[in-house]
Parts: C-alpha cells; sequence; structure tokens
C-alpha cells in the first residue's frame, strides 16, 4: 500500500496510508446512491405537488455535493465518511476552501464526463494516488484508521505507579498521539536508521516541550512520558 509522508507538530514524518482505488469508487458509489435517493424523493414530491419548478430549484445541491460535504464534514463526504477516508493536503493538513473546490470543478471531467476513467488513470499512475483535481489542488486522499485501544493515548499502567515526570501536564493529546505513534513504529518496524531519527527526533521534541533533560534511553522516556499522563489524567 502506498504511504504518504505527514509531519507532526513536532517535525516528525509519520507514514499514512493513501486510500486504495477500491475504497474510493465505493465512496463514490454510495454518494452518487443518495443523490439518487434525493432525486427519486424530489421527482416524488414534484409528482405530487405537479410543479416542475421544484425539481429545477433542487436540482441544483446535488451539484454541490461534493464541495459542500468536504467543507462541511472536514474532508469527508458521506461515502468517504462510511469508508472511512478523508481529503487532506499532501503535508497532512486540513485541505482549504480553494483545494476542495478545484477537486470539484476538475471532477465534473474526471469523474462525470469521462465515467471516472480518467480520474482512475491519473490515480494508479500517481505515487500519491492523486487525480487530477488532486494534483491541482496539493491535496491526497487518506485512510483513516480505526481507534483500538492500542491506538488510542490511553495504556494500561500499575496502581502504585509514581509519575516520573510531572511536566507531561504541558503536552497535548496530539503530543501523546505523536508519541504512540513513534512507539508503535519501532516496535512494529526494523529498527533502520531511518525509524531511529524518527525517534530520536521525537525524543527531543518532547523533551524540549517539556524543559527537562532525560537520563534516559529514547523508546524507555517515551514509554515513561505515555504512563505519566495517562496516570495524570485518569478522570478523562
Amino acid at each position: 500500500m502506498d504511504t504518504l509522508s505527514i509531519g507532526t507538530s513536532q517535525n516528525i514524518n509519520i507514514e499514512q496510508s493513501i486510500a486504495s482505488i477500491g475504497e474510493r469508487v465505493a465512496a463514490t458509489l454510495l454518494d452518487l446512491l443518495f443523490i439518487g435517493c434525493y432525486y427519486i424523493v424530489v421527482l416524488v414530491l414534484s409528482s405530487v405537488i405537479h410543479s416542475n419548478r421544484i425539481i429545477m430549484i433542487f436540482s441544483l445541491p446535488p451539484s454541490l455535493y461534493s464541495l459542500i460535504s468536504e467543507l462541511a464534514m472536514n474532508g469527508q463526504s458521506w461515502g468517504k465518511k462510511i469508508m472511512k477516508i478523508k481529503v487532506v493536503n499532501t503535508d497532512g493538513t486540513a485541505a482549504t476552501f480553494s483545494g476542495y473546490f478545484l477537486r470539484w470543478i476538475t471532477r465534473l471531467i474526471e469523474v462525470l464526463v469521462t465515467f471516472g476513467s480518467l480520474a482512475t488513470i491519473a490515480i494508479i499512475l500517481n505515487r500519491k494516488g492523486q487525480r487530477l483535481g488532486d494534483i491541482a489542488a496539493n491535496t491526497a486522499v487518506i485512510r483513516l484508521k480505526d481507534k483500538s485501544l492500542r491506538e488510542t493515548i490511553y495504556t494500561q499502567i500499575p496502581d502504585n505507579y509514581t509519575v516520573v515526570y510531572p511536566e507531561v501536564s504541558k503536552l497535548s493529546v496530539n503530543d501523546i498521539y505523536t508519541i504512540k505513534e513513534v512507539l508503535e513504529t519501532l516496535r512494529t518496524r526494523k529498527r533502520t536508521n531511518q525509524t531511529l531519527i524518527l525517534a530520536q527526533k521525537a525524543h527531543e521534541a518532547i523533551e524540549q516541550k517539556l524543559g527537562v533533560k532525560a537520563n534516559q534511553a529514547t523508546a524507555p522516556f517515551l514509554q515513561s512520558v505515555l504512563h505519566d499522563y495517562n496516570f495524570m489524567n485518569r478522570g478523562f
């Protein structure tokens, strides 16, 4: 699976999976199903009221469906939400109105006019899984992870645990997510130079944010910070 390298607030790159063509097609089909249901309701309503104006007035919203939904739902349409994928900038930040607009306007050609063939070819040829609209908008569609217990900020700690770094109160939830990502990378991947450099960057960034100089190796230090944060925030 292709990945997108996303920088965190600590200037650490985390690999995020690119949504597959199948996931994007499924999301599009779901969106078309919702739009089709909308049109059925409009047709039924117009037949009851016997007014063609209703069809004309209510035909506009579906054409703006992709743009409005991605703006309102932070990069997701209802189809994308169900498939657990979303649109982001290639640097991992939230896309802007101009980005969503460029994706929407090019979608008319890539998806509707060519029945998705142009978008599919572009996604296959592009290493970041981008269609032409994504390239123009500098966006990508990523796969969201399911939040299992292992992937949340929570971690099990002993009842008689003693806090090592009380300064962890300075950290945000995003900082803790980053620490868990780094620890997971160290556990599940071979300890290459790249993973070790990533971990060291995290170590230094967290030390700087806490205002401490740890006398622990990187993995034990990050684990201590994770335990401390959970211990001091047991009520949340």
